[in-house]
């Protein structure tokens, strides 16, 4: 029997190949005319002249000319004389992927571009929903806020509309549709993001002309994350980037209207493409997965869900070749949803309503009501699409098969999905179903607020059991039924129209065997010695967050700045190097923090030579990251809400060495795990910056044998509470609660 597992999006993708040396106008576009070219450290380069003129343009040329770019790590530059930016940015090993080991990038050819198409919708989408705390909140709490939007619902609802001509249902759309009424025009640009093999060669340009950037729709602190300290979809839906392999945006040359060269030549019907792993989504349900198959734990698993392209470019034909590539050769039954579906389901719904509220970000505004019931629709949509798929492949896959199989399972994932498990029940009454909930679960009062509270819950208690991150999740989710839908409710159990859901906490995981053996590689060790290099004695205290209020960097640097103050001796021996996950969109909340760290950063003596705060505001290489945690004498997450964040887990694998203490806000999912009665992590309270600044002093002067005895009890955590332990965990409580409801009838 075979485990169908269904998230929003699949772990792979599709990248769409052409060789711009066989078109004459991007041989022109490449001369001195070309305004920029952006390198993955943040340095600018002209591009090398190609080396083939054709007069022609034609697809892939397979045996266009490679050039192999691999700059490596040089150590005979003094790294004391660099500024942290060019430190991390400027000396850059071949880039490897989140499990280690170098990723298969595609060859680095500046002739090969991979694209994919973008969005099919028109304008971009204003938020109506979400904007940024007013400066004038005195408190600048982000713990439970109200947002209050000035923007034009007109503009939202207008963009979210579905062409008339095209029903609701519809996700198979073909180039020749037009809106009613509407002539079509004989060039039509929906826009596409293109990119060389290597960064070397990623061109910067302006936005094609009714083109979409979507970058903008919604603030930084409702980007998609999966709690486990990857940023995921909306880089990668935006800008195109998958697997290390980035796509540049808006087609990726200075000249928008070069576009109009690819769709005389139908580019999505008649370039080749590949499928390759993709960044989006889950990264630890994937890797989960990926080691449980490998280790015997699930013998066959499927996965139904999106594959993270828009895909009303794509011809019916190109996506069945898609489809049935994806399902022979990688497990895959892939949806394809319109591309409005899609943005009202993830950019409108999951992003602007569902994800703020369940993080306790209340969307509050009166002309949001009508955006959010439109904005409901594509949701229950693209629900029903994902559950119809599910049903499908489970009985093409297992057809009348024994249902007491412990591996006849649809196992459903997350808050974009959180309408299938009824939606399945209704078609499949005797399947094994259950739901994993990967972030958060707020109060009664909170989740209370949403206008489609009844059906989200009835939708989520179709599945014989709900597994959520920590027991705080689950007395919240038990409270709510109860208060809701007046449902009965026990310590694991929720009973509702005579049907019994069993209601449990079982905590993703990591591999950390596979993670050790990435700690203990020659890139690794040797950015550890650079790192040593560079700051000598001081002590490093680090921190990765996204640029926005929910992840409390403000108080952070505060209390880091009142510690600094009342320890004057402390100044010049300790560095706080905050990295940044992606841009911030709130400017206000960036120069509030920038201003605290130029504060913090006079207080040296020497300022030209004592820098107590390292802001990095891109993420860095992962085997730098790595080495950073592992020459750490703490790690801070200061986050007002989170779930559960995986960064955790891997700070305690890598600090095995030196032991260096674990300080967490109470307010992450993270916490009840890793407190371990008192003898783990240091918890703090953001909003208390005395005792916050008192636990900076605290992790950098604790002895060495409460340092150990708190690694150990943390450690020990990490090491039985792994993905396997996760996977199997969770599909034994789906068996059992299904049982359970067997028995009872």
């Amino acid at each position: 029997m075979t485990v169908i597992i269904g998230t929003l999006f699949l772990p792979y993708t599709v990248h769409f190949e052409i060789d711009k040396n066989h078109y004459e106008f991007l041989q022109k576009e490449d001369s001195a005319k070309l305004e920029t070219i952006t390198i993955s450290g943040g340095q600018n380069e002209t591009p090398a002249p190609p080396s083939i003129a054709a007069s022609q343009p034609r697809l892939l040329n397979n045996s266009s000319s490679v050039s192999i770019l691999n700059p490596n790590i040089t150590s005979n530059q003094s790294t004391r004389s660099e500024t942290p930016d060019e430190f991390f940015y400027n000396k850059r090993n071949p880039r490897v992927n989140r499990d280690g080991g170098a990723s298969d990038s595609y060859p680095s050819s500046p002739a090969l571009h991979y694209i994919q198409p973008k969005p099919r919708v028109g304008n971009k989408i204003e938020s109506s929903i979400l904007d940024p705390k007013k400066q004038t909140d005195p408190y600048n709490s982000t713990g439970l806020k109200i947002n209050r939007s000035s923007s034009s619902l007109s503009i939202s609802t207008t963009n979210l509309a579905r062409p008339q001509n095209i029903r609701a249902g519809s996700h198979s759309r073909l180039h020749n549709e037009v809106t009613q009424g509407q002539q079509k025009p004989h060039h039509q640009y929906y826009g596409f993001t293109i990119q060389g093999n290597n960064s070397l060669n990623s061109l910067v340009s302006e936005e094609t002309p009714g083109g979409v950037n979507n970058s903008e729709m919604i603030p930084s602190s409702f980007e998609d994350e999966d709690e486990d300290g990857l940023v995921g979809f909306e880089k990668n839906y935006n800008n195109s980037v998958s697997h290390n392999r980035a796509l540049a945006p808006y087609g990726g040359f200075s000249k928008p209207h070069i576009e109009k060269y690819f769709w005389d030549d139908d580019i999505f019907n008649n370039a080749p493409w590949s499928v390759v792993a993709s960044d989006s989504g889950n990264g630890s349900l994937n890797k989960a997965v990926d080691l449980s198959v490998k280790e015997g734990i699930l013998q066959q698993n499927k996965w139904v869900g999106i594959i993270a392209m828009p895909s009303d470019t794509i011809s019916s034909r190109i996506r069945q070749e898609i489809s049935s590539k994806l399902d022979s050769e990688y497990n895959c039954e892939p949806v394809f949803p319109d591309d409005i579906t899609f943005e009202g389901h993830y950019k409108s719904f999951c992003k602007q309503i569902l994800w703020p509220t369940l993080h306790y970000q209340i969307p509050d505004d009166p002309k949001s009501k009508a955006f959010e019931d439109h904005s409901w629709g594509h949701y229950v949509l693209l629900n029903q699409l994902v559950a119809d798929k599910l049903v499908e492949t489970f009985v093409a896959t297992n057809g009348d098969c024994n249902f007491d199989d412990s591996e006849n399972v649809i196992w459903v994932h997350d808050y974009h999905l959180l309408l299938v498990p009824k939606m399945v029940r209704e078609k499949l009454p005797k399947v094994k179903i259950g739901l994993f909930l990967h972030v958060s679960f707020p109060s009664s009062e909170v989740f209370r607020c949403l206008a489609q509270r009844t059906e989200l819950l009835e939708g989520m208690l179709g599945a014989d059991c709900i597994s959520f991150q920590t027991n705080e999740y689950v007395r919240h989710f038990k409270q709510t039924c109860n208060k809701i839908l007046d449902a009965e409710t026990t310590d694991d159990k929720v009973v509702y129209q005579n049907k019994t859901i069993v209601v449990n906490t079982i905590p993703v995981g990591i591999d950390a065997p596979s993670l050790e053996k990435k700690l203990h590689s020659d890139s690794v060790s040797e950015w550890r010695r650079l790192i040593r290099e560079r700051w000598g004695e001081q002590k490093l205290i680090i921190s990765r967050d996204k640029l926005d209020k929910l992840r409390g960097i403000k108080q952070k640097l505060l209390a880091y700045e009142k510690f600094l103050n009342q320890h004057p001796e402390y100044i010049d021996k300790t560095v706080l190097i905050q990295i940044c996950i992606g841009s911030g969109a709130d400017s206000l909340y960036e120069s509030e923090v920038m201003k605290i760290i130029s504060r913090i950063n006079s207080l040296p003596e020497n300022i030209s030579v004592i820098q107590p705060v390292v802001l990095l505001q891109k993420d860095i290489e992962f085997d730098q990251y790595l080495a950073l945690q592992c020459e750490a004498e703490s790690f801070v997450v200061s986050s007002m809400r989170e779930g559960l964040n995986l960064t955790c887990h891997e700070f305690i694998t890598a600090t095995e060495e030196k032991k260096s203490p674990l300080v967490l806000s109470e307010f992450t999912g993270s916490a009840s795990l890793l407190y371990c009665d008192g003898e783990g992590a240091l918890l703090i309270n953001p909003w208390d910056l005395k005792k916050f600044s008192e636990t900076f002093y605290q992790s950098l002067t604790m002895g060495a044998e409460e340092k150990k005895k708190r690694w150990e009890n943390c450690h020990h955590f990490v090491l039985t509470q792994n993905s396997k332990h996760w996977v199997t965990n969770c599909l034994e409580s789906i068996n059992n609660a299904w049982v359970l409801n067997k028995e009872g009838k």
